[in-house]
Parts: structure tokens; C-alpha cells; sequence
């Protein structure tokens, strides 16, 4: 997308986690345009948009400097980019011609028994979570329809590994929640969910309805992202999106991968 001068070459997010990292940091820069972020990072904007490449990932010093040249904090992006950074054992198992890193970042992340709890404010539940990642609340029954003003509902016609919500727009600070409730077929008992550009990556369980709450999320267009365990099987469900301010609704992306969230 251009932002006057040099412009920004397409991203193809299916090519892995890091390219999906570095269209997220391209996508926090908003309407600032290249030569404005290298000024106030003190790079050349031919140098920024060069380590803005999709195949490698920049080092952890770029990535501080660039998101708080944004206006963002470094903290959610910090989490991110060491789970890429860690080398992946499993790349040595890899077949020919399968790329390194192609895996969803935690997967793997099993939630131990030792691991804090957090108190929902009005749920009652307490949250277990595991580095880098959270647990989402069942529900025992569904969410009201959303008022349009502060959000929407959607739904999954089949996801076998991953899929975007459609965008959002908030003129200000405040919480985002999520309502939802995937069908999976046996074996499948687990799927991911992810604000972007910068959230906290939640758990969610099959089969009934989970819920989970976004605090003080920053003023700008954000989106939803859910995943699974690339094993070949679809899951589908429905949910609700509703946040704590007036949001403007973005159109339905165009598909990216398998059938997007509708």
C-alpha cells in the first residue's frame, strides 16, 4: 500500500509466522509514511523497508525502535518476536522443501498446572495462562446480539487451518471481548485466536461456547485471526465481537487461505 514516496511491496501472509509478523508491523505504521518513521527512528526509509522483509526476521533492537516510532508499545510485540526468534527443533524433522518456521507460533504451548490465575471481572472464572498464551472462559450460554455500534457478529463456514476476521476501526482505548463457539470434528479439541496487530493469543476449547476479553486495547483498525493444528480437518461455529466503544466496521476481507470468517 503506498504512504506517499517509497512504497510498500504486497505480503503474502500464507508464506509463514514471520511474514505474517512483518505485514503486522507494516499494517501498525497506519498513514505514516515510510520517510517519517525513518526520521524519527533515525534510519533511511530504504533501510527500514529493506529489514520489512517477509523471508527474515528483523532484529528485536529494529522492531522496539520502529513500533514505539509508531506510537505503539513494545511489550505485545516483544512476546511475538521471541516465539519466532526460538529455534524450532522440529525444523531438522521437517520433509524437502517444507519451509523452517512455517509453524503456528504455540502450538506447542501446553498451560501448566503452576501457571498464574486471573480474575475476570464479572465472570467469576479464574484464568490459567502459560507464556504467551491465555485461556478462554466457557459460557454456558450464548452472547446477546451485538448493538451495530459496538460490534458484530460473524461466523466460520469451514476453517482448516486459519482464517481473519473482517477489521475494525476504534477512535479510542478500550476492551475488545469475543463470544464463540466452534463445532470440531473428533480429534480436534483446540483452536487459537489472536487480536491483531498487537493482542494476546487466547485458547479456545470445541464444542461450546468460550469467551474472552481484550483490556485497554489502543485506538486504530484491528482485526481478529483464528487457527488450528494444520491436520486436515474443518471446524466451523459462530460468535459475536463486541466492543467497549463505537467502532466502524470494515467490509469482508477477500479469502486468504481456506474460506475466511464471514
Amino acid at each position: 500500500m503506498a504512504r506517499g514516496g517509497r512504497k510498500d511491496q504486497p505480503i503474502d501472509r500464507s508464506q509463514g509466522p514471520t511474514a505474517e509478523f512483518v505485514d503486522d508491523l507494516r499494517r501498525l505504521r497506519g498513514g505514516i509514511s515510510l520517510q517519517e518513521i525513518g526520521r524519527r527512528m533515525g534510519y533511511h526509509s530504504s533501510t527500514v523497508s529493506r529489514r520489512l522483509n517477509p523471508t527474515e526476521l528483523p532484529a528485536w533492537q529494529f522492531v522496539e525502535s520502529y513500533v514505539k516510532a509508531c506510537g505503539a508499545e513494545s511489550g505485545p510485540w516483544e512476546e511475538r518476536w521471541r516465539v519466532l526468534s526460538r529455534p524450532d527443533p522440529e525444523d531438522q524433522k521437517r520433509p524437502a522443501g517444507e519451509a523452517a518456521g512455517s509453524r503456528r507460533p504455540g502450538w506447542r504451548l501446553v498451560l501448566a498446572a503452576g501457571a498464574g490465575g486471573v480474575l475476570v471481572a464479572g465472570l467469576g472464572v479464574v484464568l490459567l495462562q502459560a507464556p504467551g498464551e491465555q485461556e478462554a472462559v466457557a459460557m454456558d450460554t450464548p452472547p446477546p446480539a451485538p448493538d451495530p455500534r459496538y460490534g458484530f457478529a460473524t461466523r466460520i463456514d469451514s476453517m482448516a487451518f486459519r482464517v481473519l476476521s473482517r477489521e475494525w476501526t476504534q477512535t479510542s482505548a478500550g476492551d475488545v471481548e469475543l463470544w464463540w463457539n466452534n463445532s470440531c470434528p473428533d480429534g480436534t479439541t483446540t483452536y487459537w485466536v489472536a487480536l491483531r496487530p498487537a493482542g494476546a493469543t487466547a485458547r479456545f476449547s470445541c464444542d461450546s461456547w468460550q469467551y474472552y476479553k481484550w483490556a485497554s486495547v489502543p485506538a486504530g483498525t484491528h482485526h481478529l485471526e483464528f487457527w488450528k493444528d494444520h491436520d486436515g480437518r474443518s471446524i466451523h461455529g459462530s460468535g459475536v465481537v463486541r466492543a467497549g466503544m463505537p467502532v466502524v466496521i470494515h467490509p469482508k476481507p477477500a479469502p486468504t487461505q481456506s474460506p475466511t470468517a464471514k
